[in-house]
């Protein structure tokens, strides 16, 4: 759901964007490669500063053209295979570099080529013949998941910051101890790598036809939500977006400063209406719920056969795991209306709505928490997309502040059928 329609790019503010048509350029310099052109691809905070993603065209003295994922960061991160290079916008230093050279992930150019991952599962006792590898998942400077398919069975390569190694482990063994369908660590090196088995079923995601509908798929997530709250944990979710709220609201200040106004008065009435919650409500939670960490019986997509990415499990307040399954559903649902897919972009919708009254049902002492927690979420998402500079990209931001403004004047989001939510301002192209 990151696809951008890049045939009608609108300019991203220099507020949330650094110069780089000088400082891409400059970290490629010397290296036989020139940059062509560069496309916006992602945004997010990276220490005191930004991570900011592009997509550049590139060719080499051989006239060979290449696409390569380039990150410019603001926060200071770098090692041997960074570029130091100063944005003339700012006179400040920032470090650039191409994946998979991570600076935070040390380990991850190692499981993206065959061969070397094919030597690297042999060291661990698990050879494999002839893998096929696939990035499953990447968020830069954090976490990479790498699929590996072979004869022998499909394992999936996790690459986390090393100091993450053992906390995550522990928590995989904490879930399979009490019971939750998470996939058992198979082995760990504290560089950074875990090795995990892989899960029964498929995405809930894929089968949003089948369960949109289905009392019992809604059922079953309260469940699991359930079975996440007994799990033996001490330590405390991980920050989500209302922890984050200061940077979001900047960010998408910054991308759509024509809506400022409304931006402000949303991020102040979740304020407001945050404010107070008591800490004798919180449980384990997740920390990052969505349907693509949950898994479904691929028979009986109703019931829940696995679980994903509990890294950022640990106490926290049960209903911002809700505003986040809703919201990635509102998400969703505008993704599949924008390829003209109507029938899923609903289901979706309708999904989201049937969660979240699900949860004020069951909870209706804390009904008044669900919509700053889903408002939250959307307007982080609102930002991930207007920050891309697209057209497509600016016109779904101004749908979730739309959709924003629903959650926190109902207790669930509305969303119109027809998926067409008139923004009050139009990005200017």
């Amino acid at each position: 759901m990151n696809e951008r329609d890049e045939s009608r790019p609108v300019r991203l503010t220099g507020l949330v964007w650094p110069n780089h048509e000088r400082v891409i350029p400059q970290a490629f310099a010397g290296s036989g490669t020139s940059v062509v052109a560069a496309r916006a691809h992602s945004v997010e905070p990276s220490g005191n500063g930004y991570l900011y993603g592009y997509e550049v065209d590139t060719v080499d003295r051989n006239g060979q053209r290449a696409t390569v994922l380039t990150y410019v960061d603001t926060g200071g991160t770098h090692d041997q295979n960074s570029a130091i290079v100063t944005d003339p916008a700012t006179g400040e230093p920032v470090s650039v570099w191409a994946y998979p050279n991570d600076p935070g992930l040390p380990v991850l150019p190692q499981v993206t080529y065959r061969d070397a991952v094919a030597e690297l599962l042999t060291t661990l006792g698990m050879p494999v013949t002839d893998p096929t590898l696939t990035v499953a998942a990447y968020r830069p400077g954090k976490r990479a998941v790498v699929r590996v398919d072979a004869a022998e069975g499909t394992l999936f390569l996790k690459v986390v910051r090393p100091h993450r190694v053992a906390p995550i482990e522990r928590s995989h063994g904490q879930f399979v101890a009490a019971g939750l369908p998470v996939p058992r660590v198979l082995s760990s090196r504290g560089d950074g790598l875990l090795v995990l088995e892989r899960i029964r079923g498929v995405p809930a995601g894929s089968r949003i036809l089948e369960i949109a509908d289905d009392p019992r798929f809604v059922a079953s997530l309260a469940a699991l939500t359930g079975r996440i709250a007994t799990v033996p944990m001490t330590q405390q979710a991980r920050a989500d977006a209302m922890d984050h709220a200061d940077w979001h609201r900047r960010t998408l200040v910054a991308a759509l400063p024509q809506d400022a106004e409304e931006i402000d008065t949303l991020y102040d009435a979740i304020g407001r209406r945050s404010i107070g919650w008591a800490a004798a409500t919180k449980q384990v939670v997740h920390g990052d719920l969505h349907l693509e960490q949950v898994f479904v019986d691929e028979e009986e997509p109703w019931r829940i056969s696995g679980l994903l990415d509990i890294d950022t499990a640990g106490w926290g307040y049960p209903v911002r795991d809700i505003g986040a399954v809703v919201a990635h559903l509102v998400v969703t649902g505008l993704w599949h209306r924008s390829r003209g897919d109507a029938d899923r972009g609903a289901a979706a919708e309708r999904l989201a709505d049937a969660v979240a009254r699900d949860w004020v049902a069951r909870n209706p002492d804390q009904s008044d928490r669900i919509g700053p927690a889903i408002g939250a979420q959307l307007l982080a998402h609102a930002g991930g997309q207007a920050t891309t500079g697209s057209a497509n990209g600016i016109q779904t931001a101004e749908q979730l502040l739309a959709a924003t403004q629903a959650a926190l004047a109902e207790a669930t989001p509305v969303v119109p059928s027809d998926g067409l939510v008139r923004p009050r301002s139009a990005p200017q192209l």
